[in-house]
């Protein structure tokens, strides 16, 4: 076998990515991969393995921990490190590298083979799925109104704010790119980003919310727990929404708790709700040609996310509770 066969089995790389494989991993970060053979390692366990000083192996190790090439946990008071994993690495690296240079094809499949080992990884999809919605094993618990997300931040002691790595994966759509906020206690040594200030934070999901990207977040509890994470989404790169729309769980997980009530004798016909809805539920309906076709509304096709109602110059969209 390879030395590299050793790595990409330990650090379960898909076959297509060996040749990009320098893009994301360095030579010595390979060999600390393949060394470690599934065990947990002291930094001097580890320098005597790679044959290096203290001094540099414990500003390596830092590194590597932060590029999420491995991962640190205590034990009786000593730090051990261990082998992370390729779709650690990848989310990282999707943010923070320079991940543009691998080629359009290649990050294609990255993209379908990170959202195929999402669904599978996250255990609590499937307790939605069985009509079992405990949410303590779901992230994106809840479909938010911007008036919550503003509630969230005021409510935060600390704010950071990230690019998504499912935009950067899909690549699929014009939105912005740095819309992941995390607050507080979700804030780690490994939290990528830049930290904001009360108002700029609220400004920028305003701003977001104006561009048309939907809001989830949670914990569902997050009164009492505090906020954790606010994701502005759409449905074309998001890996919540695309889980969500492949598994059959709207409604259930990301949780919709409001549903657009429509008056048609407020409407002034202005068509907003319909470019902003991305589920269709606001839509057109006409010949095309002659008009633009008249507003009409699909209630079961609402999520809830109020990118309609506070739009709406006319006031005839408002969300009320389910």
């Amino acid at each position: 076998m390879r030395p590299v066969d050793d790595f990409m089995a330990v650090f379960q790389v898909p076959d297509f990515v060996e040749p990009y494989m320098h893009h994301f991993v360095t030579g010595l970060e390979k060999r600390l991969v393949a060394g470690m053979q599934g065990r947990s390692m002291t930094a001097a366990d580890i320098a005597a393995m790679l044959g290096e000083s203290p001094e540099k192996i414990n500003a390596f190790l830092e590194q590597a921990y932060r590029r999420h090439v491995i991962d640190k946990s205590r034990k009786d008071g000593v730090i051990l490190y261990s082998a992370g994993d390729f779709y650690g690495r990848l989310d990282n690296f999707s943010t923070t590298g320079n991940y543009l240079v691998i080629p359009k094809q290649i990050r294609r499949r990255l993209d379908r083979w990170c959202f195929e080992e999402y669904v599978q990884r996250h255990h609590g999809f499937k307790k939605v799925i069985e009509n079992n919605p405990e949410y303590d094993g779901c992230h994106n618990e809840w479909v938010l109104l911007l008036a919550e997300v503003e509630e969230m931040i005021d409510s935060a002691r600390r704010i950071m704010v990230a690019p998504c790595n499912c935009k950067m994966l899909a690549d699929n759509c014009h939105f912005s790119r740095e819309i992941c906020i995390f607050f507080d206690n979700e804030i780690t040594d490994r939290t990528p980003g830049r930290e904001l200030p009360r108002e700029e934070a609220l400004a920028l999901v305003r701003r977001l919310d104006k561009e048309g990207l939907m809001h989830t977040g949670g914990p569902y509890d997050w009164k009492e727990k505090g906020p954790a994470v606010v994701c502005n989404c759409c449905i074309c790169c998001c890996h919540p929404f695309r889980a969500a729309l492949k598994l059959g769980t709207k409604g259930k997980w990301p949780r919709s708790r409001y549903v657009a009530w429509y008056d048609p004798d407020k409407c002034r016909q202005c068509g907003l709700c319909a470019k902003r809805c991305q589920f269709g539920a606001f839509h057109r309906i006409g010949d095309g040609v002659k008009s633009k076709g008249k507003v009409a509304y699909a209630g079961e096709l609402c999520w809830g996310c109020g990118l309609c109602a506070n739009t709406c110059p006319a006031g005839a969209i408002h969300m009320a509770p389910l």
